[in-house]
């Protein structure tokens, strides 16, 4: 795994990290309660990967910082600058930066849905530190799986950070 890269800045206007694809690995998983085919309909998996970090709990939704040794299961996907930009609202990054996240791009291998592997270089959105300082560990590699066996629904269809409601 290379060094990730850090693309976090307070934007006032919405740039991209120039990346041709997405690892997802919380609520944007497919299945999840902000599944990314609610962005953008008809988007299809490429393949699986591990990132490897530390996985906390942040109520609704995870945070994973890429300091640790934990293997965590992420989904990835083709993306474009729309769907960023999406995520990025998604994720409180814009059109107001909330502290909670940075971005990261990083090359991994991935286990292609076509079969076989190859290294692809992504981009993972990273929780701060000050985001996980209070939350607890998880020492799970699948989250969407874990947060369904807790057996809780998230009150609505879907949630960006940027609104109270989604804060524990």
């Amino acid at each position: 795994m290379d060094a990730p890269t850090s693309l976090h800045d307070s934007p006032a206007s919405w740039q991209g990290c120039g990346a041709a694809y997405v690892a997802v690995y919380g609520t944007l998983r497919a299945g999840g309660i902000n599944d990314i085919a609610k962005l953008k309909p008809g988007i299809a998996c490429m393949g699986k990967t591990q990132l490897t970090g530390t996985l906390h709990d942040l109520g609704w939704y995870p945070g994973l910082t890429l300091q640790g040794s934990q293997a965590v299961l992420a989904e990835v996907y083709p993306m474009d600058s729309a769907l960023e930009q999406a995520m990025d609202r998604t994720e409180g990054l814009w059109p107001e930066d909330m502290g909670e996240y940075t971005k990261r791009i990083l090359t991994l291998p991935v286990m292609l849905t076509a079969g076989g592997q190859q290294p692809v270089t992504l981009l993972v959105y990273e929780a701060l530190p000050a985001t996980v300082a209070a939350a607890p560990e998880i020492a799970v590699s699948d989250w969407l799986a874990w947060f369904e066996g807790k057996g809780i629904q998230h009150p609505d269809t879907a949630f960006q950070l940027n609104t109270a409601q989604n804060k524990k």
